[in-house]
């Protein structure tokens, strides 16, 4: 990808998490966790817009405070690709980045990466690692797994742990656990959001299975970012450890 097109960045950020109520506010060594995102997806150097997507005064202050840019969307929207696409409706932009607000661990270098080898040839695209084969993620239904196709396009996500090892005695397969960023084209963002959910995205509750399920080409590309997103007060003193 050339490094001069024009890519935006938008942290969705949202007040009323069920398992963690108000956690981007919550402090990671003296800031905010929403500040920690905002100055990681700050520091890449293909990213030349960021704008914090909040959904409640107490986040659009904070982050009016620190100096980022901040858009107050509607708290009724019922996601953060929603509010991904409330917020850039009007701008012009070659790609569309979504950093999810809870992933204090999303570093300047992994966006330069991603940003540099998004491909003409597919409409949207993601990160994975790889897991270890002994990993307890592996069977975490909070986990993620992905199955990618030989050119890179994504197969299928999921809860469960895909691909199933049939053969026990046999070679173990790769597991790959899905990060939580996204790249659209403006176009392909514009036409999620109007399409209805679709049964599988209603089955295993992962928006991406709607692009995947209307015929949307997704790229996976592969990092070795170790990314925790804050869903617990557990995760968060996780996270702690790495500040």
């Amino acid at each position: 990808m050339n490094d001069k097109q024009n890519v935006v960045a938008v942290i969705p950020a949202r007040f009323a998490s069920t398992r963690f109520p108000g956690k981007m506010l919550a402090d990671v060594k003296g800031k905010p966790l929403i500040q920690r995102v905002w100055e990681g997806v700050s520091a890449s150097a293909l990213i030349g817009r960021v704008i914090v997507a909040a959904d409640h005064q107490r986040i659009f202050d904070a982050a009016r405070s620190f100096g980022a840019e901040v858009v107050m969307t509607d708290p009724a929207l019922p996601s953060g690709t929603d509010r991904v696409a409330a917020v850039t409706a009007s701008l012009s932009a070659d790609w569309i980045v979504n950093v999810q607000g809870d992933e204090p661990l999303m570093r300047g270098e992994v966006l330069d990466e991603f940003v540099s080898r998004l491909s003409p040839n597919f409409e949207m695209a993601t990160l994975a690692r790889r897991l270890a084969a002994d990993s307890e993620a592996i069977h975490d239904p909070n986990v993620v797994k992905v199955v990618s196709g030989l050119s890179g396009r994504a197969l299928y996500f999921s809860r469960s742990a895909i691909p199933f090892h049939r053969d026990a005695d046999g070679e173990a397969p790769e597991y790959w656990q899905h990060l939580g960023i996204y790249a659209y084209r403006p176009v392909t963002l514009r036409r999620l959001v109007a399409l209805p959910a679709s049964p599988l995205e209603c089955v295993e509750k992962l928006e991406q299975l709607r692009a995947l399920q209307n015929g949307v080409a997704i790229q996976v590309l592969p990092t070795n970012l170790e990314a925790i997103g804050v869903d617990t007060p557990e995760d968060l003193r996780r996270v702690l450890r790495y500040f």
